[in-house]
């Protein structure tokens, strides 16, 4: 029997595989979960709130028309009439927005 020090020597001398490779994977595939657009969510509670959730789930910031804060946690969203809140700008610095859930903007009337 092989004491334990002479196996982790060994283990230790293998080429490792490049797990970054598939770590890198397995968050743009998370990536691309929390991108995913749900046309029913859309349909439900209108796009500005869809586009809201969509956009806080993915680290980004959103502001609504008429206030001066920043909304930055998903869960403090605001409550209320679904159309009291539109969207007047986003600050998706460092956030994991991709293409793929941009339908979630084609339906909002984002204010200027």
């Amino acid at each position: 029997m092989m004491p334990f020090g002479k196996i982790s020597q060994q283990l230790c001398g293998v080429k490792k595989l490049p797990w970054s490779c598939d770590s890198r994977y397995f968050w743009g595939w998370l990536n691309a979960v929390f991108n995913k657009v749900d046309y029913d969510r859309i349909r439900d509670v209108g796009p500005d709130r869809a586009a809201s959730e969509w956009l806080l789930r993915c680290g980004a910031m959103v502001r609504y028309h008429g206030q001066e804060r920043w909304q930055k946690d998903y869960n403090h969203l605001p409550t209320g009439p679904l159309d009291k809140y539109k969207i007047q700008a986003i600050d998706a610095t460092d956030s994991c927005i991709m293409s793929i859930g941009f339908d979630h903007m084609e339906t909002s009337n984002i204010c200027c």
